[in-house]
This record gives structure tokens, C-alpha cells and sequence, in this order.
């Protein structure tokens, strides 16, 4: 019978890595779907499969995230959950968030799917009940003491991994993810305790285990890690981890009222993806203030609007109204490109360009068809008009109409990257400034541990050669400090390192 040293291993959440066992979840992932083929499962229709008591199939997840947990063990705490909570009812949305309702239990759904369907993320959070009890001193002793074996020597001892973990994860993979930690935050030094988990501190970082546990014989059967964490000394050392990524880079660090802390080319416009949504929800927030919206105003999905993932809109059916400020959660928590599209075209696309700082934007599904191959001569159109504005709204108003991108679109890296939103991270802090207080940017905390602050407010994105993380938080001193960076390449990212040396910055303004 298995030891859980950590008790919510999946209630914390399961996402899948890029290095094997340590990618960070990359809730602002732009993805695409396949059209011309089956539509693949929506997050509600996935998450319901998974909880209404079916067995649970190797098929439903993405190889990364069994890599990382294995069937056996997911099976295992799919199934306690009706012990807990009860019998699993159904999924529904509250306040933009999926909510997995049980007999006994509400638990907050954050889950993920790839082009096909399959689960790449998976968290669920209990609401309303009594948190998972701490560890116990012996609890907190055991799992220090393996995992200081497991990692005090370069090879990883397979004798310590029960024969389930093995067969999910080779301790030569495991090794390989230890040896990208050291590379990149230097030797490991130790692995420290508390009532809550684990760190396993290197020279220049740590990286926190968030489930481990150990079979009867004390072998790790489950682990996960999170997203590592950069250790900086001074904000000085952080500005120049980011000066030192390839690429265009920019970094601003501000107290909200106050002095800039930090300024890494903080005026330079680069492309920000979804980050341009901050200006949508501004606008949002101005015509409600001025009495022309109201937050309980229902807009209607239709076909003509849908756009493309990410979002569970691009996939519900057409008819449906949601409120205003139900898209507006959508679209800042989940990043829903439709919410977005929704939003854009009842509040126009002025009042949106003139807080952006972009002439002649497209909306999402115009970006996506621009960017689409079977659609060349409209991106040559679009790149002609150059800076003729006119020119250029007549090519979005044709692009509205013409058909999307596979998903194979994106594969091979960047495509058409002047088919963008552009933002210097000055004008990013004085959107998120603007509707701080608004409930939608605090649903998603992104990077930033909500635990560690007394108020966080978010929005980042991304899509390939492009991420963005724009984060307003309040610490318990009552500081506010805005934290936005960009970093555009015409390679792959690391989206790992970045948001690493990002929570680096957040921890040092706790």
C-alpha cells in the first residue's frame, strides 16, 4: 500500500514538462486545431470523461504528462476522489472558472488538452473544504532523505525508483532532468523540509516538489516538480539574467505609483500575443464605467465569431449567450481567443488600438488566417499596406472571413511574426494598472504564488517565438509592484528558464 507523503499530489495539479519531469505549466500556450477532421474533446468534455467513473485510459493523456505520472498512479487518485467527495455529478462554470461538482465537494478544474484531445494538464483544487492536513515531522524526514539521495550523486540510483516509476520514467531521463537543474542553477546543495513540501536548493535556484511518494518499501513511486525558481540577490542580478537571453528582451520592474525598480528596454514595442487582451478588458471596464456595457449584457456565440483555440469557446456550440463579464473571465483567465473576439466586436476596436498603441489591429481569428499558408496573398496584402491604415482594415475585414490554420501550422516555430500585437512592458504595467481591480485578473495567477502575496492580478501569452507574463501583485507590507517581460526570438523558447528567472523577480518582492 503506498505511503502519500503529500496528500493533494494531485489535487495540487499534473502538468506536463519539457525537460522530463520539470517544465512549468504554460497556461498562456496559443494552440490550434485541426479543422477538416474530427473536433476533438473540449477541457469539460475531457474532465468529465476522466471523473464520471469510466476506467481511466492510457489514451486520454499526453505522453509528456505520463512520463511524469504513471497510469497506475493516476488511476489510483482518480479513483479515491468519490470517497472523498462522493459521486461525481458534472462540470459547470463559475465566474469563468471550470468547476468539477462531486455529491460531497466542489473542486476548481484547470485542465489542458493538446490538438488531440489528450490531457497535457490537469489540476484540481478543492473549494470549500478543509485543506490536506500537513506532513508530519517523520513525513517531512522521510522524503528529505530520499530525495537528498536521489540527487546528491550525478547518477541517479534506479534502486531508489519503485518499478512502476521506472517503467514511466528510465532513470537515465530522470538523471538527464537533474543534469539540466545543475546546468542551469549550478550544484545542488540540499533539500529542505516543511509542513508543505519540499525544495531542492542548487547554487542559484531551487525547484519545488509538489507530490512525492514512496511505496511500501520506501521507494519513490510518484514525484512531481514545479517551475524552478531563479535565486537572485538584487534586482541588478535579475535585469541581467534577462539582458543575457537571446533574442529582444524586455524587462520593467515598478512600484505601482512609484519609482521603476528596473528597465531592461521596458519602452521597445515587441509582440506580446494574448498579453494585448489587458487593452480589450480596459475598454471593457471604460464603457462600463461610462454606462454604454453592462457586466450582465449577453452576447451571442455565432459560427462567424468562433475562433481558435486557446479557450473552450472555439469548440461550443453556436446559440449559446454568455454575459459580459462571463467573456471577460474567459478571456483573461483561460485566455479564450473567442471571448475575445466576442468582446472586441461589441466594444470596437478604437477605443482598444488607442490603449494598445496599434493601428489596424486584428482580432484573433484574423491573426490566425493571416498566418494561415492557404492564405498567402491575403498576408502579402496585409504586409503591403504597410502603414496604411485603411489599407490594412480592408485586408482584416477579408481575413474575417477566410479559413483558418491546422495545427500543423505551428509546428516548425514562428509563422509571420509582423502578424502580431505590439506592447512595450511601460505600457503593459499601465494596462494591468487600469484593471487591476477587476475580478478577472486574479483568477489565473500565472507564475506567481498567490500564497506569497496578498493580492496577484495577471495576464500574460504567448505562441511560438513570442511569450509575455505581465503580473501587478500586492505584498503583505501593502507594496504594489508591477512585473512585466517580453522576449521575442526567431528560435524556440525556453519557456522554462524565463519563467524561472521571472519567479525569481516575484520572490524578491514579496
Amino acid at each position: 500500500m503506498n505511503r502519500l507523503l503529500l496528500v493533494p499530489a494531485l489535487l495540487a495539479s499534473l502538468s506536463a514538462p519539457a525537460l522530463a519531469l520539470m517544465e512549468t505549466q504554460a497556461q498562456i500556450q496559443t494552440q490550434a486545431q485541426t479543422q477538416a477532421q474530427p473536433a476533438p474533446l473540449t477541457p469539460e468534455q475531457a474532465v468529465t470523461r476522466l471523473l464520471d467513473g469510466s476506467e481511466v485510459q492510457e489514451g486520454w493523456f499526453a505522453p509528456e504528462l505520463l512520463e511524469q505520472v504513471p497510469l497506475a498512479t493516476l488511476r489510483a487518485q482518480l479513483g479515491s476522489l468519490s470517497g472523498v467527495f462522493g459521486p461525481f455529478q458534472k462540470v459547470e462554470m463559475q465566474d469563468g472558472q471550470q468547476v468539477a461538482v462531486f455529491a460531497r465537494g466542489r473542486l476548481a478544474v484547470r485542465a489542458k488538452l493538446d490538438a488531440q484531445g489528450r490531457l497535457t494538464d490537469l489540476g484540481l483544487t478543492p473549494l470549500g473544504v478543509p485543506s490536506a492536513p500537513s506532513m508530519t515531522a517523520e513525513q517531512q524526514w522521510l522524503g528529505r532523505d530520499v530525495l537528498t539521495r536521489l540527487l546528491t550523486d550525478d547518477t541517479v540510483d534506479p534502486a531508489l525508483l519503485s518499478a512502476d516509476f521506472l517503467a514511466a520514467v528510465p532513470a537515465e531521463q530522470l538523471q538527464a532532468s537533474f543534469a539540466a537543474f545543475r546546468e542551469q542553477f549550478g550544484p545542488f546543495r540540499e533539500v529542505t523540509a516543511s509542513a508543505q513540501g519540499w525544495q531542492l536548493v542548487y547554487e542559484r535556484g531551487a525547484v519545488p516538489v509538489l507530490a512525492l511518494t514512496l511505496d511500501a518499501a520506501g521507494k519513490i513511486s510518484g514525484l512531481r516538480v514545479g517551475a524552478p525558481t531563479a535565486r537572485f540577490t538584487s534586482l541588478a542580478q535579475a535585469q541581467a539574467a534577462f539582458a543575457a537571453l537571446p533574442g529582444r528582451v524586455s524587462l520593467l520592474v515598478q512600484e505601482v505609483g512609484g519609482p521603476v525598480q528596473v528597465s531592461l528596454n521596458a519602452g521597445r514595442p515587441l509582440a506580446v500575443g494574448s498579453a494585448f487582451k489587458l487593452a480589450v478588458l480596459g475598454e471593457v471596464q471604460a464603457q462600463v464605467q461610462a454606462g454604454r456595457l453592462r457586466w450582465d449584457e449577453k452576447l451571442t456565440l455565432t459560427d462567424a465569431a468562433r475562433s481558435l483555440p486557446s479557450g473552450a469557446l472555439a469548440l461550443a456550440e453556436a446559440g449559446g449567450t454568455y454575459t459580459v463579464r462571463d467573456l471577460a473571465n474567459r478571456m483573461i483567465a483561460q485566455s479564450d481567443n473567442t471571448a475575445t473576439d466576442l468582446l472586441l466586436a461589441r466594444v470596437g476596436r478604437a477605443g482598444v488600438e488607442a490603449r494598445l498603441g496599434q493601428s489596424a489591429m486584428p482580432d484573433t481569428r484574423e491573426a490566425f488566417a493571416l498566418k494561415n499558408p492557404a492564405n498567402r496573398e491575403l498576408l502579402t496584402a496585409y504586409r503591403a499596406a504597410g502603414l496604411n491604415h485603411d489599407a490594412r482594415r480592408a485586408v482584416l475585414a477579408q481575413a474575417r472571413t477566410a479559413p483558418l490554420p491546422t495545427a500543423q501550422t505551428f509546428a516548425a516555430g514562428p509563422v509571420a511574426a509582423d502578424v502580431e500585437w505590439f506592447a512595450s512592458t511601460a505600457r503593459l504595467c499601465g494596462l494591468m494598472r487600469d484593471v487591476a481591480a477587476e475580478p478577472a485578473t486574479t483568477i489565473n495567477p500565472g507564475v506567481a504564488e498567490k500564497n506569497d502575496f496578498a493580492r496577484v492580478g495577471y495576464k500574460g501569452g504567448s505562441e511560438p517565438g513570442v511569450l509575455n507574463l505581465t503580473t501587478q501583485v500586492t505584498n503583505r507590507a501593502g507594496k504594489s509592484y508591477c512585473v512585466s517581460a517580453t522576449w521575442n526570438d526567431s528560435r524556440a523558447l525556453d519557456e522554462a528558464q524565463f519563467m524561472g528567472l521571472y519567479a525569481g523577480v516575484l520572490a524578491l518582492l514579496r
